[in-house]
């Protein structure tokens, strides 16, 4: 395309030589037909450029966990501003190194703070806010009679198989040392089976290859197939909490930064207490 609009121009001035040398009128009317042609063809050169401008889009990391309310507020998003969400779920673990090596992500909803720490000591982040809280539950398939009153009823020689989210997994971190403090572990290390991420954990108890699970209470309220137990006693393990993260980009992304503040309005906030989740102070 450039090099043919070169040419153009090339054309043209070699015609006004050739013109003026004969008849200036004539080049007064080349003149006249270049300009008209240069205002056509710069109209369709706008309008190509239009034609081709992708609209804004923007690409979240979350943590598992947020699945369903995050997708709703994604769809929602969307909707209302014509910015397209695209969301990539999985470990926090998993997601920040990801980000770390470079993937493509404007925000990034992490289930625990020290993988927000992880990605804000290599340089990553522009802005950071507590965003959910969560809870900590025993889970067991819904239609099991078994009784767990207490964290110490794991121990039961009928429970073959507990299902835990990976050591490196917010989930599997927090259920680790609430049973460590409770004394528990080293009698329950060998009965554990663990998922990639906390929704594998869940999928364990929900197909019936464990007896018992420990997930986030939201994990546990959006599955028919499990029921709570027990809640953990949050006294035996950190506080739960989902950092947001705005992540720094080499150019502004206001597209981002909208959606950054769009999960802490009272609809967001609406939704996320609906399916569970505490909103943080």
């Amino acid at each position: 395309m450039k090099e043919e609009i070169l040419t153009r121009v090339i054309r043209v001035i070699r015609g006004f030589s050739e013109s003026y040398n004969r008849n200036p009128v004539i080049v007064m009317k080349t003149v006249d037909r270049y300009f008209r042609f240069g205002l056509v063809l710069g109209c369709l050169t706008v309008l190509a450029g239009c034609a081709g401008r992708k609209p804004d889009s923007i690409t979240v990391f979350a943590a598992a966990s947020t699945r369903e309310v995050m997708e709703r507020l994604g769809a929602d998003f969307q909707k209302e501003t014509g910015v397209a969400v695209t969301l990539n779920f999985g470990p926090s673990s998993g997601l920040a190194r990801q980000i770390e090596h470079g993937a493509n992500a404007d925000l990034f909803l992490s289930a625990d703070e020290s993988w927000a720490d992880y990605i804000a000591d290599k340089n990553l982040v522009a802005e950071r806010r507590d965003l959910l809280t969560n809870k900590l539950v025993i889970i067991v398939p819904a239609d099991s009679a078994r009784l767990i009153k207490t964290l110490a009823d794991l121990t039961q020689p009928e429970i073959h198989r507990i299902a835990l989210a990976g050591p490196a997994v917010p989930a599997g971190t927090y259920a680790r040392k609430a049973l460590e403090k409770a004394g528990l572990w080293d009698q329950l290390k060998d009965h554990v089976v663990e998922g990639s991420d906390v929704r594998a954990a869940l999928a364990y108890v929900t197909r019936g290859e464990a007896e018992a699970g420990v997930v986030y209470a939201t994990d546990a309220a959006g599955s028919s197939k499990v029921r709570i137990a027990l809640e953990v006693d949050m006294k035996l393990h950190d506080p739960i909490r989902y950092p947001l993260v705005l992540l720094k980009q080499d150019s502004p992304q206001p597209a981002a930064r909208r959606f950054y503040d769009y999960l802490t309005i009272p609809h967001a906030a609406q939704v996320f207490t609906d399916a569970g989740f505490g909103t943080a102070p």
